[in-house]
């Protein structure tokens, strides 16, 4: 694995590469991992914008306004919404979070890829640590900290706009059985209603199977939270037609909720999907709290945890654990 400076569009970017994957990081727009190819089968796995110069946004900007592609880090919200408790009461927590937009520093320490920023209107530090358990797995390790006398209510997210193919399944943990929708174009169900994963019936003998990921023709987008905290924090996609398996695993202990936004052509005419393990639900911290699905990061304290990208060259899988790794048994 070697670390070493590249370039993305227009911008300085940061290049993470083993004989299997090919990582590049925006270091000064949000640690963005902007690029994922999987070696194998030359394939670009993270959703890219047309155009040579990068669709910057400053700090507050909107967010669809931008460059809209890649992983981004969205912190502590996604929705725009205004800070509940004192002694922040009132403020504003910008569209997809504050640290999306912002410069972060950086460093490489050995094998290692570092990255930190700290809040705006908020007095916390985000760090990162991206490295690799092997050729295959990229692990980035988090750590938040409350420089504050204040407990923080927070929404992390991994906003991952990752490609799809032509019949791609989606695989999720077996408690996986139920979901919240909280949007949809074109799609099934209204804000807030809980409908049975992966296999939904209207009610009129026509079904819609959430598991297997309709053509981009089909210009529907929805996007939902499996209901309730995971015991298993993983999910997959397995790419039946090339014959590989792409992972995201985590600790469900501190990232408990996962949402998915499937996104079959009905926004901007993209075919992709939104595999996003959170912190909290709703997109959004005071939302998630009438729910009673908050995180809180206490006074003077800090939280950890961690996000595995897998790589399999395989569909022959089940389940992945929570160190990254394919597993046959469910």
């Amino acid at each position: 694995m070697k670390i070493y400076p590249s370039r993305y569009k227009d911008q300085p970017a940061v290049t993470l590469e083993s004989e299997v994957v090919r990582a590049q990081f925006l270091p000064h727009i949000g640690s963005k991992m902007c690029s994922l190819i999987y070696k194998p089968r030359n394939v670009e796995l993270m959703v890219q914008t047309p155009g040579d110069q990068y669709r910057m946004q400053p700090y507050d900007g909107v967010y669809e306004a931008g460059e809209c592609s890649g992983f981004d880090e969205m912190f502590p919200t996604i929705d725009t919404c205004f800070f509940e408790h004192y002694p922040w009461q009132g403020s504003k927590i910008p569209d997809h979070g504050e640290v999306w937009s912002l410069p972060w520093e950086h460093r490489v320490e050995d094998q290692t890829l570092y990255f930190g920023v700290h809040g705006v209107r908020f007095p916390y530090k985000l760090e990162k640590w991206v490295s690799m358990t092997d050729d295959s797995i990229i692990r980035i390790d988090y750590l938040l900290t409350n420089l504050s006398d204040f407990d923080f209510a927070f929404l992390w997210s991994a906003h991952t706009m990752i490609n799809l193919e032509e019949g791609v399944e989606l695989v999720l943990p077996p408690e996986a059985r139920r979901i919240v929708s909280i949007f949809q174009l074109n799609g099934i169900g209204e804000y807030g209603e809980e409908q049975d994963w992966p296999i939904f019936s209207d009610g009129q003998g026509k079904q819609i199977d959430r598991a297997r990921l309709q053509p981009q023709s089909t210009r529907r987008a929805e996007k939902y939270y499996i209901k309730g905290k995971l015991s298993s924090g993983w999910c997959a996609l397995k790419y039946h037609r090339s014959q590989f398996g792409l992972a995201l695993s985590f600790p469900a202990a501190t990232v408990p909720y996962l949402a998915v936004l499937s996104n079959e052509g009905g926004w901007r005419d993209i075919y992709n999907i939104f595999l996003e393990p959170a912190t909290a639900t709703f997109d959004r911290p005071d939302v998630a709290r009438l729910h009673q699905q908050a995180s809180i990061l206490k006074a003077r304290s800090t939280y950890r945890w961690h996000l595995n990208v897998s790589l399999f060259d395989q569909v022959d899988f089940q389940s992945v654990n929570e160190a990254g790794k394919a597993e046959r048994d469910g």
